[in-house]
């Protein structure tokens, strides 16, 4: 009976790994839960993963994302090339959870799951939020694509310090929270604002 029970669990917990669009968004608010359909979960990963928690307009926004290192590398325009879409961080791709609706950047979002995407420029990038959320890594396929509800062109600003790690951080300024991407001397800031 108790094996039979565990067989049950199985997909609920496949659900609530993979951020199925059946699982209520408040379920999955909370720890980021690593995407255990892919064989690389079951390896030590090289870039951790990280959360962001914070409250827009009374409600709650989680963003999860894989934290790469610089180790010495030329990030952008090098192991981040110029110009090509990238998942925004390592491993899963990076996840924005929300029970509100937000304004990202411009993007209007219900509440929901995301992923967001970005193709990087040496002056600007452009910041893509997509429905898909099961994808692995980088994997922005047509298919992914086809799942974009949005996209916003947001200006680089340079660091006078470089950040090994990638770091996303959350500054609420009272009218709008600023999340701010900062890796090697690069800081891309995205205001999230209550929507409607």
């Amino acid at each position: 009976m108790l094996g039979l029970v565990a067989l049950l669990m199985i997909p609920g917990l496949l659900f609530l790994v993979t951020g199925s669009s059946l699982v209520p968004v408040s379920a999955t608010l909370g720890p980021c839960l690593m995407d255990y359909t892919s064989g690389v979960s079951y390896r030590p990963r090289a870039s951790p993963m990280g959360q962001v928690v914070f409250s827009v307009g009374g409600g709650d926004v989680e963003l999860c994302y894989g934290r790469p290192s610089a180790r010495g590398r030329l990030i952008y325009g090098g192991v981040v090339p110029f110009d090509t879409l990238w998942r925004m961080g390592a491993n899963e791709p990076t996840r924005l959870y929300t029970d509100t609706p937000i304004s990202l950047a411009g993007i209007a979002l219900a509440p929901g799951r995301y992923s967001l995407y970005a193709m990087p420029g040496p002056r600007s990038w452009t910041i893509y939020a997509s429905r898909s959320i099961r994808h692995w890594g980088n994997d922005l396929s047509p298919a992914v694509r086809a799942q974009e509800i949005g996209r916003t062109s947001i200006m680089v600003e340079s660091l006078a310090q470089p950040v090994e790690t990638l770091t996303v951080t959350a500054q609420d300024t009272g009218g709008a929270v600023l999340l701010h991407l900062d890796w090697a001397t690069t800081r891309i800031t995205l205001p999230v604002r209550p929507g409607s």
